[in-house]
């Protein structure tokens, strides 16, 4: 009797330790950490009219936000290329240029989150990465400086950002109605973004913009302020003051011809005393503000700001009417958001501080990102664009900068501002 109950016992402690087993084998099976590799197939797919485009040599990016490895590869004739690669999750950024048309260059951007490449996959993983159409711009973002920098007195100081645009072609670019703003989330978010979807298993950036606290706009009537080729517009985004006097790490926004994001709503003293006698009349309009915050909270670590036109109905009606704003998905807060079509966008830049964060901006506005980490906070370093020197040469000299829509590609870290040069 007892031996028969040994044996049972025996049985079932097999039975257990299988169950167990087969349990910690399926763990090892789902984790994209484990050892080993698997080769990735990559399929460029053009937009409806443009498949002529398909040729060797569109920049494909696959990172491991990870471990910050990066892969650079380019596709062959047919639009594809592999790698092989070890487990675990990648990103995909795909940047390729077209044939101008009526002057405009077309070009080709996306990027795909959360590519996971696992120990239970059967065969290659084949990823169709379907391109989004936008065109290189007239009036572009070519500097961002919202890091800040040390005074005197060894403290942070982060009251003297700014936002510098520029008119990258060879025609007059009028600054009357752009507006200027910033994408929802303050900083760059740690989980995927709550205006993004999923579909055909990969994470889609909605297209239209929420713009969060604030909607500024150049004045004017329409011709009231050009911008000549090459010419540079700066914005002081907050205190539009001289700060070199206390700060030599700091820049001066009180100079002829810069503008400032000012309006009398906003009362931090800090953020917004009254700006330079050199800003008259340079204030841009505040047509809507959400919330009671007394200071335009520009991020100090990962900002996505925009410039857009709306057109037709003109700004001040459009974001006047409920309409055309709208809560968080997934949210109870009665905070609002101005929806931007992303086809109004003229440039917008996605800043991150980590690698590891998640867009807020659709490719066919940033198909990536420029990173600057928080070891290089307060240095008085900017994200600035890199000078194309083909189109430069082409242009007799006048300065062309990178355009291709994707950050990784058309910016760099800037050791100290450039306008104290």
């Amino acid at each position: 009797m007892k031996k028969g109950l040994y044996i049972l016992m025996l049985l079932v402690l097999v039975g257990l330790v299988s169950s167990c087993q087969q349990k910690l084998n399926d763990l090892i099976d789902s984790n994209p950490y484990a050892e080993g590799s698997r080769k990735l197939n990559i399929n460029l797919i053009y937009p409806e009219g443009f498949e002529h485009e398909q040729k060797a040599g569109a920049e494909i990016t696959v990172i491991n936000p990870t471990n910050g490895a990066v892969y650079n590869i380019v596709s062959d004739n047919n639009g594809k290329a592999s790698i092989d690669l070890q487990y675990g999750f990648y990103r995909i950024s795909v940047t390729d240029k077209g044939t101008p048309v009526s002057g405009a260059i077309p070009i080709f951007n996306r990027s795909i989150d959360q590519v996971r490449l696992i120990d239970t996959l059967k065969g290659d993983l084949s990823v169709n990465v379907e391109l989004v159409l936008s065109y290189a711009g007239q009036l572009i973002i070519k500097e961002i400086y919202y890091r800040g920098c040390i005074g005197t007195d060894l403290k942070n100081f982060q009251y003297d950002k700014y936002i510098a645009l520029y008119n990258n072609s060879d025609e007059v670019a009028y600054l009357d109605s752009v507006c200027f703003g910033i994408v929802e989330p303050y900083n760059a978010p740690t989980n995927p973004s709550p205006w993004s979807y999923i579909k055909d298993g990969q994470r889609v950036i909605r297209d239209t913009i929420p713009i969060i606290e604030a909607v500024w706009q150049f004045p004017g009537n329409g011709k009231s302020h050009p911008l000549q080729p090459g010419e540079t517009a700066v914005v002081a985004l907050s205190a539009a003051v001289d700060h070199t006097i206390l700060r030599p790490m700091s820049v001066n926004l009180n100079v002829p011809g810069y503008w400032v994001c000012y309006n009398q709503r906003y009362t931090n003293a800090s953020y917004h005393p009254s700006p330079g006698p050199n800003l008259v009349g340079r204030w841009l309009d505040l047509l809507w503000k959400e919330g009671t915050s007394t200071a335009y909270p520009f991020s100090v670590s990962s900002p996505a700001p925009v410039i857009f036109r709306i057109p037709e109905v003109g700004a001040q009606a459009y974001v006047n009417n409920p309409a055309n704003r709208s809560r968080k998905p997934g949210t109870t807060s009665a905070t609002e958001y101005v929806l931007i079509p992303s086809t109004w966008v003229l440039d917008g830049v996605e800043c991150f501080d980590a690698s590891t964060k998640n867009k807020r901006l659709p490719a066919s506005i940033d198909a990536s990102y420029a990173l600057m980490e928080n070891s290089e906070a307060y240095q008085g370093k900017t994200v600035h664009r890199k000078i194309d020197p083909i189109a430069t040469a082409a242009a007799g000299g006048r300065i062309v900068y990178m355009d291709t829509n994707n950050s990784a590609n058309d910016f760099y870290i800037r050791q100290s501002q450039s306008i104290k040069e």
